[in-house]
């Protein structure tokens, strides 16, 4: 039973960790020049995520989207690419296409950032929950603070 315990407060303190690590690359990237070169950053973020209710943007922004992207990005990208060069190659290449998927150059930069940040867990976890939690912690942390922290 302790076992139990121990594992889900270690699972919960990923996506802890993916929350933290979302809000505060988040701060960082919008309190850089960026968002004067890319100003129509904060209106498509805007148009993305205020367009849904609480329930759709849980289910959305925090399961699915989540979810489907590490299986993409983490178990089938960049297992293949592991297998074929090793960590870091798999890291950086894995992570430039997370970032390029989501198809803005300052959600690029934080995807890679984030992407980063997830195989390296997912590389010491080799458990694919890990990465997922972490993702699913960042966007929950920041699509609920968006208000806050952006405008």
């Amino acid at each position: 039973m302790k076992k139990i315990f121990s594992e889900a407060a270690r699972l919960a303190g990923y996506s802890a960790a993916g929350a933290v690590s979302g809000l505060f690359f988040n701060l960082v990237i919008l309190n850089s020049p960026l968002v004067n070169i890319f100003p129509y950053y904060k209106e498509h973020f805007a148009e993305q995520t205020f367009a849904v209710d609480i329930i759709s943007g849980v289910l959305i922004f925090c399961i699915a989207a989540p979810v489907l992207e590490e299986l993409i990005f983490r178990f089938f990208l960049y297992n293949r690419i592991y297998s074929q060069t090793g960590f870091v190659s798999a890291a950086v290449i894995s992570s430039l296409i997370f970032g390029a998927y989501h198809m803005n150059m300052i959600q690029g930069i934080y995807a890679f950032i984030m992407g980063m940040i997830f195989c390296f867990f997912y590389y010491r976890d080799h458990r694919i929950c890990v990465p997922c939690l972490m993702h699913s912690g960042a966007n929950l942390a920041v699509w609920m603070l968006s208000d806050k922290v952006f405008f």
